[in-house]
């Protein structure tokens, strides 16, 4: 009996993991350049659960705006190259 109600919990527990893996997945779709300037570089921590969605980035982007405004061009276009020579990044992990 005590198998069974294991191995019930341990599918329910999959299951859930699944489904909210699932779910955030298809909240992060139209995160891009364009909405979010400099987007891939945002390293904050999360924010109420959110991790690297819609949300997580509104939250964020005034924040990351000022933090690195010296990379930004203009308000809509960060400076990827600049930041990847200071970084020491590799220049293709952006594109």
């Amino acid at each position: 009996m005590k198998s069974k109600l294991f191995l019930l919990a341990m599918i329910a527990a999959g299951s859930l993991a699944i489904n909210s893996a699932s779910a955030q997945v298809h909240v992060q779709v139209g995160i891009n350049e364009q909405a979010y300037p400099g987007y891939s570089y945002y390293s904050y921590p999360a924010w109420h659960g959110h991790d690297h969605d819609r949300v997580y980035y509104e939250h964020y982007h005034a924040r990351f705006y000022r933090e690195h405004r010296h990379y930004f061009r203009d308000h809509d276009h960060f400076d990827h190259d600049r930041w990847d020579r200071e970084h020491h990044h590799d220049h293709d992990h952006h594109r």
